[in-house]
């Protein structure tokens, strides 16, 4: 997203249609989840209070797309995450954990 470029930002929402709510970590870990899914991402959230959640806005047109990608990062829970970074040290993208 060029900041020359308007693109109508709406709040990823649950499954139920509440706004995602998240840690600021978990935020960072989704936007890059969805920049590497191709979904431009920007966390909001109030930097002064890391108590209050974050959540995240991609543009419009993408936010089924994006609320499924992370549906399916949910889902897959921390095996999800081992069998990716696996593949990626099959691949050498990484090195192997020791």
């Amino acid at each position: 997203m060029s900041s020359s470029d308007p693109v109508d930002l709406v709040l990823v929402l649950e499954e139920d249609g509440t706004p995602l709510e998240v840690t600021e970590m978990e935020a960072t870990s989704l936007q890059s989840l969805l920049e590497a899914s191709g979904i431009e991402a920007v966390i909001v959230g109030a930097e002064m209070m890391p108590n209050l959640p974050y959540r995240i806005q991609v543009p419009s047109d993408q936010a089924k797309q994006a609320a499924e990608i992370i549906a399916e990062a949910r889902a897959a829970g921390s095996e999800g995450a081992e069998e990716a970074e696996r593949a990626g040290e099959v691949s050498g993208d990484i090195a192997p954990a020791e």
